[in-house]
């Protein structure tokens, strides 16, 4: 009898293991978008307008770059709709996946939520939607969803590349290789056409500095990204090598220290970042509806340092910069220098913007005002807002553009393209 029962335990174990081998062993938390059981869907009356009509379905793609499904339930002839709104976890950002069905309005083509974020989804194309979220403190994300089919999202069916507010695109690198040597390392980036009739300048944003696992975060810079483009530019979202999908190690990181632990170089990160950026600017003048000539450079923190740096080192090839809290390293005996050169190097050549918050959290304001001093007095040639009131840290004051936008639309309205 014992036997028997060993011989089943033995067997019982052996199809658990078999069926454990057929099962994914971990899941990426953030894949998770849960929806209710099911949906009440309602086809639109015949009375209902199609401009407001159109918006009836399901909407999977992404908010903040995490992953959002919309299920609009149904609409009504007055332009009320019920929906279901739902997202994924987000440890970047502190959320957690939840839904929730609520009300909104469609008014002059866009439907609006409102509550303690106002959510706004207007047409993008035929069947994809350009959405924004405000909150109560001012801060502006947004993203991007396409149709689609509401059955196959309630059986739990998912997409393996969710929607990108832009046009996912691989950045060949100009200097650096594959260990093989066969090819080069590909840069990830995002690219926005114009909106326009014809070519557009371009304009290439790039972000600041991740540690850890955040450095394999994509940020497709939706926000700014439609700020340029309704400005009459191209605009290349970048992630520099290491971050995201890029390929290739990021050493930005690799920095140069005393014996006593104190900083003494940066230069190696810097010139890599330089070298990111260089192949994202050849590129960028391939893809199509870009027009020959000068860029204009924009990033946040390294980013808008590295644009800064740059139009210093090529003033012939940058048309302008738009520097959100630009900074590598918040100790000025060794960054400061970099400002002074860069104002060199581009002098009068190179109309920039430089745009900084009195509370920001890294870059405090006698070092910002140290950097600018430096730039300014070696002939450099900024426009420099140093802004008051953002809430919470003011390094993120991109996220803010009610605070920025005014002056910087007059900024570009202002360069010669």
């Amino acid at each position: 009898m014992l036997g028997r029962w060993i011989v089943a335990a033995m067997v019982s174990l052996v199809l658990m293991m078999q069926n454990a081998q057929a099962q994914p062993l971990t899941v990426d938390p953030e894949t998770i978008v849960p929806l209710p059981p099911r949906f009440d869907m309602e086809p639109p009356a015949s009375d209902v307008p199609p401009e407001i009509a159109r918006f009836q379905g399901a909407w999977i793609g992404t908010w903040q770059d995490d992953r959002h499904i919309l299920v609009v339930e149904r609409v009504r002839a007055d332009g009320h709709a019920d929906l279901v709104f739902a997202k994924s976890d987000s440890s970047f950002n502190g959320m957690n996946r939840e839904w929730w069905r609520d009300q909104a309005t469609v008014v002059n083509g866009v439907l609006t939520m409102t509550g303690f974020r106002i959510f706004r989804y207007a047409f993008d194309g035929p069947d994809r939607l350009y959405m924004t979220a405000t909150l109560k403190n001012g801060i502006v994300t947004s993203g991007a969803l396409v149709r689609a089919d509401p059955a196959r999202l309630a059986a739990g069916e998912r997409p393996i590349d969710w929607p990108w507010p832009g046009e996912r695109v691989r950045i060949p690198h100009l200097t650096v290789r594959t260990p093989d040597g066969t090819r080069p390392i590909t840069l990830e980036g995002t690219f926005y056409p114009p909106s326009g009739q014809g070519p557009a300048p371009l304009a290439i944003f790039t972000h600041g500095s991740d540690i850890g696992r955040i450095q394999l975060r994509s940020w497709s810079f939706s926000t700014e990204a439609h700020w340029l483009r309704d400005n009459g530019f191209a605009v290349l979202a970048l992630m520099r090598r290491g971050r995201g999908s890029s390929e290739g190690i990021s050493g930005e990181e690799n920095f140069g220290r005393d014996h006593d632990g104190s900083l003494i170089d940066v230069s190696a990160g810097v010139a890599e970042a330089v070298e990111d950026l260089e192949s994202a600017i050849a590129y960028g003048r391939t893809l199509p509806g870009v027009k020959p000539g000068k860029v204009l450079l924009a990033g946040q923190s390294r980013g808008g340092f590295l644009a800064m740096h740059y139009a210093g080192l090529k003033p012939n090839e940058v048309m302008g910069v738009v520097n959100f809290s630009g900074g590598w390293y918040p100790y000025g005996p060794v960054t400061t220098p970099y400002y002074a050169n860069a104002g060199r190097g581009a002098g009068a050549k190179v109309k920039q913007l430089w745009l900084y918050a009195d509370n920001d959290r890294l870059y405090k304001e006698d070092l910002i005002r140290e950097y600018q001093q430096a730039f300014a007095a070696a002939g450099g040639n900024a426009h420099f807002e140093l802004l008051h009131g953002v809430p919470g840290d003011g390094h993120l004051l991109r996220l803010y553009p009610e605070r920025w936008r005014a002056v910087a639309d007059q900024y570009l309205t202002s360069l010669d393209r």
